[in-house]
């Protein structure tokens, strides 16, 4: 699910300029972890937060270790979804000036990242749109699925409650 996540992040960064190259390409050097520094999702208990407190011992099935990779390396879940799981899916664009910042990044990606595009973006720090997911014997149910996506039902809805 992450490196379908991350096939999308890389797409939309092509199509905005931000990234050049072939999607697939993108991914295998872990352009797109620029951006999406994080995994696609965590576990969650009774709390948003409280699976992941647990690290590894709750995100990772036995078996399996956190990976070396910097587009892995930062993944929150890396175990096969069972029924009755509760999850986030929260794909995120962020700009971390650590990392975009740092000469060896610069130079690593610098045939794939134009960074003269990216700075048309400077104000935009980040971005995420999460989703809380059941796991069910069907499929999954979406429990966030109601809530407002738009900018105009978002600001309606900060009017009328704020």
């Amino acid at each position: 699910i992450h490196l379908l996540a991350a096939r999308i992040m890389a797409a939309g960064l092509v199509d905005l300029g931000i990234l050049r190259g072939d999607v697939e390409d993108l991914v295998a050097m872990d352009a797109h972890a620029l951006f999406f520094v994080h995994g696609i999702g965590h576990l969650i208990g009774l709390d948003v937060h409280d699976m992941e407190d647990l690290g590894d011992l709750a995100g990772y099935a036995d078996g399996r270790v956190r990976s070396s990779r910097f587009g892995l390396g930062f993944l929150r879940l890396n175990r096969v979804l069972q029924q009755g799981m509760l999850v986030s899916i929260e794909p995120g664009f962020y700009q971390v000036p650590a990392i975009l910042n740092n000469p060896e990044t610069r130079t690593k990606y610098k045939d794939c990242v134009n960074w003269d595009e990216l700075a048309k973006f400077a104000d935009v720090r980040g971005i995420r749109i999460e989703d809380d997911i059941l796991v069910t014997d069907r499929c999954r149910e979406v429990l966030t699925g109601k809530l407002p996506t738009n900018v105009s039902e978002i600001e309606e809805l900060v009017r009328v409650n704020g």
